[in-house]
């Protein structure tokens, strides 16, 4: 019964498809139905099987988790021991699977550490520590108060702060290598934090992000081993975060495209795969934030929450709808918090690992992302690796001819909405965001002047 129902039907080719739609079309370019991702990418609307016929196709594939699912890591920021104990406690009886903890500016967690974390096993629940200081000092503490095989990590990453702040990078070399011997025996405990944040929040477009990630933990890889660590010590204590954008099929393509990136990068050190594979963890951008209209930041973050997780994240953190312009309330916290678990859940995405696997559009975007990424990588590479690269002021002026472009974008009709478009003043709600300045504490050989690279948000753009 069956085939005679199939056998009705007759096969159609991508030549009779693009043949009824240039019909369809009534004269418009078929051009005009083609996605620009980047300046040297541009997806079609309709991919068929004998176009991913690459056979690297199946090597991005054998590069993804194996594994389903993902940690939920809802942000907590320190105030003081007792109060920041509580919050943490209250997030993690309402569903979270580990903690961001956030440390802003002068306050030290170190010296209350056993009051912070009353009644925390981190040899069961992972803590990941973002602060500013010495990560060795740290983890000593750390080890003071709970002892054995830690969970979690630390999330200080020299080189972005530097490009981004000018403070030197060098000393922390040094203490991520004794803390990467330190916890060697210690498989869930991550202190060395690549971060794509700094370029992301720059404005710089997807290719630009991956490449300058993937330099970045050439570089660090380059400079522990000279330490005296070997290539499998690091691997094993290094972990990406990244901030995942609002083109959802770009994104859940972005962090296939890194994990196959990053195999490669392995292989080029003689690690085996089983030794090397990328732990990411993703958190919702910033960069696309609108303040005026603030709850349509829900729509966003739950988007780009979407792509992390199909993308196949290892950990997933979503800050609050407001919280890039105000101080968050338990409400919008516990909104950001419920996306990761309405998402694993109701949404069963915890379910199939790499789920995007054989859909031609994405597996296209995937290979494209990766080539592209992998010649710029080679680019900075040739120009003596992402220091190099950055200190001749190349990484800046390339991202800053991206950021121009997307302002340019939304300013000439380009919708983004709660962005430029649809905005809803409430009483109340709008809260003036500050376009953020690079500090001018620059390393005293470099020229002065020095460009550093600027967060900056598409709403102060255009306010």
């Amino acid at each position: 019964m069956k085939e005679s129902l199939f056998s009705s039907f007759k096969p159609t080719s991508k030549e009779d498809w693009l043949s009824q739609v240039e019909k369809d079309l009534g004269g418009t370019p078929y051009a005009d139905l083609q996605w620009k991702v980047t300046g040297s990418i541009a997806m079609e609307p309709y991919y068929t099987a004998p176009e991913v016929a690459d056979p690297r196709v199946a090597d991005i594939q054998r590069c993804q988790k194996r594994q389903p699912g993902w940690l939920t890591q809802p942000v907590v920021y320190f105030t003081t021991p007792k109060d920041t104990n509580t919050q943490i406690h209250k997030a993690l009886s309402a569903g979270a699977d580990a903690v961001w903890l956030q440390v802003r500016g002068q306050q030290r967690v170190g010296t209350d550490l056993h009051k912070t974390l009353h009644n925390i096993r981190l040899t069961d629940t992972p803590v990941v520590f973002e602060v500013e200081g010495n990560v060795a000092d740290l983890t000593h503490e750390l080890l003071q108060v709970s002892g054995y095989h830690l969970k979690g990590g630390m999330a200080a990453d020299a080189v972005a702060s530097w490009m981004l702040t000018g403070q030197d990078y060098r000393p922390a070399v040094d203490q991520l290598a004794a803390v990467v011997a330190r916890t060697n025996d210690m498989p869930a405990f991550r202190p060395l934090m690549v971060s794509g944040h700094a370029y992301h929040e720059a404005g710089a477009h997807v290719v630009q992000e991956l490449a300058c990630t993937l330099a970045s933990a050439v570089w660090y890889l380059d400079q522990l081993t000279e330490a005296g660590l070997s290539a499998r010590q690091v691997v094993s204590k290094l972990y990406f975060s990244l901030s995942i954008g609002s083109d959802y099929l770009t994104e859940i393509a972005k962090l296939r495209a890194l994990r196959y990136l990053y195999r490669r990068v392995t292989d080029a050190y003689g690690l085996p795969a089983e030794a090397a594979p990328a732990y990411i963890h993703a958190r919702n951008s910033a960069f696309y934030d609108a303040p005026v209209t603030p709850h349509t930041n829900m729509l966003r973050a739950t988007s780009e929450a979407m792509s992390a997780t199909v993308g196949g994240c290892d950990a997933l953190t979503i800050h609050a709808y407001d919280a890039t312009y105000r101080q968050s309330s338990s409400f919008s916290e516990r909104i950001a918090r419920n996306v990761s678990l309405i998402l694993k859940e109701e949404g069963y995405m915890d379910k199939v690992a790499d789920p995007a696997a054989g859909a031609h559009f994405i597996e296209t975007l995937t290979l494209q992302l990766a080539d592209e990424a992998w010649t710029l990588f080679q680019r900075i590479e040739q120009d003596g690796g992402i220091v190099a690269a950055f200190e001749k002021g190349w990484i800046q002026s390339e991202i800053e001819k991206e950021w121009n472009a997307k302002t340019e974008a939304l300013t000439n009709g380009k919708v983004m909405v709660g962005v430029n478009r649809y905005r809803v003043e409430e009483p109340g709600e709008r809260a003036e965001v500050p376009v953020p300045v690079a500090s001018t504490q620059t390393l005293a050989e470099l020229p002065a002047g020095f460009p550093l690279l600027v967060k900056r948000q598409l709403a102060a753009a255009i306010a």
